[in-house]
């Protein structure tokens, strides 16, 4: 305990080491007593060692006890209100705190309570937390929205944990996901962007209809000429999965199939193909990946895009599949069979 508290950092390390082997002690007391140091350390005023304690409980201690969950929850936000926003430590603490909350009945009033310390700190663990304690934090969401407005590090945790659990309250998530990829800049638009593509995907293999994204047309058709390759991905796919039919969708498709790179062609053909364009051009394009023997990368993308179609959309390029089992070999045409079987259905 003195060496944890020391000012040379030769005799903290030592004591982290110590500790870290006792919390991975086959005796349940030796564990328990090694995280009571630690978290004791964690919450005293004038602690500087609280960054690897963090790390430590978050990599080591599970599953923390029940009776040492409350203490925890305290002894971690005070520790984490020492902290910067931007601290990478702060995301272990985040995860800490969800595990917490699986481990103990805790009282969620805590962590609301923290959404609004006067901390950034504190208020990014709480809404990192959040997203990762799933359907437990529903409740949590309409708490969430007015802080995709807090500061930068907090606003990204925030959105974070919305996009995690908007499968769990779409009519509450969605909105906001509309209004980030409109208005949101760099990261936080990308992930509002991948956050949205995700769940309108499992809506498409779950059957449900496309979503309408007629109000994000304009702003998704100019991030698809992004010079960012990963931008452009997440656009076209967008652009492919909602309810659009617009001439100028298709028009974005049919030219990101000249696109200098051959994962965003591919993204675009498979887009045509949901949107219901006329499918000769995608299917054009997509033979000659399939078919492609010096580049067996992009045989391997397509491939996989063309697996996460449905029944109905790989039926409309029958045809072409049909040429790629009668002329391909080995795995390929193995795969094409499968997916005209599929098609079939």
């Amino acid at each position: 305990m003195s060496f944890l508290s020391a000012s040379d950092p030769r005799r903290v390390t030592q004591a982290l080491e110590l500790l870290g082997e006792a919390l991975c002690s086959d005796d349940d007391s030796t564990r328990e007593r090694a995280a009571e140091v630690l978290l004791a350390e964690l919450a005293r005023e004038g602690a500087e060692s609280q960054g690897p304690i963090l790390q430590l409980l978050q990599l080591s201690w599970w599953p923390p006890p029940v009776k040492l969950a409350g203490p925890a929850l305290t002894a971690v936000l005070s520790g984490v209100s020492r902290l910067p926003a931007d601290a990478h430590e702060v995301d272990d603490a985040a995860l800490l705190v969800a595990n917490l909350y699986r481990a103990a009945p805790l009282p969620l009033s805590v962590l609301e309570e923290s959404l609004g310390h006067a901390r950034a700190s504190v208020r990014k663990v709480a809404a990192g937390a959040v997203g990762r304690m799933g359907q437990g934090a529903v409740s949590l969401l309409p708490r969430l929205l007015p802080m995709l407005d807090d500061v930068e590090p907090v606003a990204g945790a925030a959105l974070e944990s919305l996009g995690s659990l908007a499968p769990a309250a779409p009519d509450i998530v969605l909105p906001a996901l509309f209004d980030q990829v409109a208005r949101a800049e760099g990261a936080r638009q990308y992930l509002a962007l991948t956050s949205l593509r995700s769940l309108l995907e499992d809506w498409r293999r779950e059957g449900q209809p496309a979503l309408d994204l007629t109000s994000l047309d304009a702003t998704l058709s100019r991030m698809a000429e992004d010079p960012q390759v990963p931008i452009r991905l997440e656009a076209l796919s967008l652009l492919g999965l909602g309810r659009l039919s617009s001439l100028t969708t298709v028009a974005t498709l049919r030219r990101h199939l000249q696109d200098e790179s051959q994962e965003v062609a591919s993204f675009a053909a498979v887009a045509l193909l949901r949107v219901g364009a006329p499918p000769q051009e995608a299917a054009s394009f997509l033979y000659q990946q399939l078919m492609s023997r010096d580049a067996p990368s992009q045989t391997d993308a397509a491939l996989s895009l063309l697996e996460g179609l449905d029944a109905s959309t790989l039926a409309r390029i029958r045809e072409m599949l049909e040429a790629v089992a009668r002329e391909a070999q080995g795995p390929v045409k193995d795969a094409v069979q499968v997916l005209l079987r599929h098609a079939r259905r």
